[in-house]
């Protein structure tokens, strides 16, 4: 084989992976729309199997989150490793939970009406609960810029409260 050869199926190998990582990792975030970025976060974050704890890496957390909630997830871990024990956040945000199953069913998301930028989000895992996520469609494209809980505050205001 000629160094041109072999140069060739380098090349051929590096754009094949390049295709195959975004088949991999879904649509691309910028087109997709509302309905595609929420399923593909619950592709993505799937705690009762073994899903890495991306809360406090900024990186991961800007694919889903939009700036201000992740320089809160951001603080909220610097106070966790400052304390070395829980501050703000004291439960998973996209499920609204501490322990799971290992999986979750009917996934729903639907529009709220009248509300462009809301949507109700069914999920089954460890009984049935409706999250409300509020998305922020930005040139990166759509990150959830809050998350209403059934009971209590919302996921920023559970972010923004006070550190001691």
């Amino acid at each position: 084989m000629t160094t041109l050869q072999k140069i060739t199926l380098r090349e051929a190998l590096f754009i094949l992976l390049i295709f195959t990582s975004a088949a991999c990792f879904g649509a691309d975030t910028k087109k997709s729309s509302p309905e595609d970025f929420i399923r593909s976060l619950y592709r993505f974050h799937q705690p009762g199997r073994d899903t890495p704890d991306w809360f406090a890496d900024k990186r991961t957390l800007s694919m889903y989150f939009d700036k201000e909630v992740t320089a809160l997830f951001i603080k909220d871990d610097e106070c966790v490793k400052r304390e070395q024990g829980v501050c703000n956040l004291d439960f998973d945000p996209i499920y609204d939970a501490q322990d799971f199953e290992k999986e979750t069913t009917n996934l729903q998301i639907a529009a709220v009406a009248g509300q462009p930028d809301l949507f109700n989000v069914t999920f089954t895992n460890l009984g049935t609960r409706t999250l409300v996520y509020r998305l922020t469609n930005t040139p990166s494209g759509w990150r959830i810029s809050d998350i209403k809980y059934p009971e209590g505050p919302s996921l920023k205001e559970i972010l923004s409260q006070e550190i001691k």
